[in-house]
């Protein structure tokens, strides 16, 4: 029986979506805005808010802390608002996007945003939004605390676009499983080297940190629903590299597995003939790790949906 150390599914970011339905709660919200900036030493004092603004929307960053270093800055929110004319439509359709980063909450954060809020955008209330809002964005994320990135074959089915981040000539970075647009996209990385490069802590040096992350857009449902949907990470399969190495002596084989570990599983059997790729998929499939178990995982789904309830 294969070890496995798991760190908790945590939601990493949602982005949430709601119709601004007339034009004086759209300039409410717009003034706002600015009355947060003009604010942000009461409302923040050890924070920062910061405004962006383009042709068709604006967004309005929310720092806990931000200090001159980027390693000590912790964006929990940001607000978007925006209008444009969506297809076959006449009028303007006006929204307001909330995007939480859950994972960089500390005590008392997320209460004393839901405070700052609620008393400047009400009727929109983030209770309002957690009931009616859509959600447009999540990703989903759970660390191995045992083995380490590029030392198994991640791939999905019926998926033939992948690809593996370089830096330099030599190191493999970010495994991505699926395109950058798709519905679901998979990203598989180095969270313990991604915090060490931007001066933060990682949970621990001596265990590797491999974080599986799924990342899903325009889910269409309302936050507090989110309890009731299917599982993705069950569309994420994992192969033994080992005993894939060692599954056939053909050449083709060999380089298909090779090629995998630089491009991605998907990617090298999209190149392959389709008997090929038939034939190379049952492989993997047959040498399946024991160590992954997306049920596991999805346990942890309503501790997680709980850092972001109202």
């Amino acid at each position: 029986m294969a070890v496995s150390i798991w760190m908790y599914l945590v939601v990493d970011r949602v982005g949430i979506t709601g119709v601004i339905p007339s034009v004086q709660m759209y300039k409410h919200v717009y003034g706002q805005f600015f009355t947060m900036e003009d604010e942000q030493k009461q409302l923040l004092p050890g924070g920062k808010i910061k405004i962006r603004k383009n042709k068709y929307s604006m967004r309005l960053d929310y720092y806990a802390e931000y200090t001159h270093k980027k390693a000590g800055r912790r964006k929990i929110a940001d607000i978007t608002l925006g209008a444009n004319k969506l297809p076959g439509k006449k009028t303007l359709h006006r929204y307001l996007t909330l995007t939480l980063y859950p994972a960089q909450f500390h005590v008392g954060d997320f209460e004393h945003f839901k405070t700052v809020f609620n008393a400047l955008f009400d009727p929109i209330t983030y209770s309002v939004l957690f009931q009616a809002g859509k959600v447009n964005y999540l990703e989903l994320a759970a660390d191995s605390l045992f083995y380490e990135h590029h030392s198994f074959l991640p791939y999905r089915k019926y998926v033939k676009k992948s690809n593996i981040y370089k830096e330099g000539e030599s190191y493999l970075g970010t495994t991505y499983i699926g395109s950058e647009t798709s519905d679901l996209r998979f990203r598989i990385y180095d969270k313990r080297k991604q915090l060490l490069d931007t001066g933060k802590v990682p949970f621990t040096k001596l265990l590797p940190q491999t974080r599986m992350e799924s990342v899903m857009r325009r889910l269409g449902v309302a936050p507090v629903d989110l309890i009731y949907m299917e599982n993705p990470f069950k569309k994420l399969l994992i192969a033994d590299l080992a005993k894939a190495q060692s599954a056939s002596k053909d050449e083709d084989w060999k380089k298909f597995i090779a090629e995998g570990l630089q491009v991605g599983v998907p990617r090298a059997l999209s190149t392959r003939p389709t008997n090929r790729r038939k034939k190379y998929l049952k492989m993997l499939d047959d040498r399946q790790v024991s160590w992954w178990n997306p049920d596991d995982v999805w346990q942890e789904l309503p501790v997680a949906l709980g850092r972001i309830a109202p």
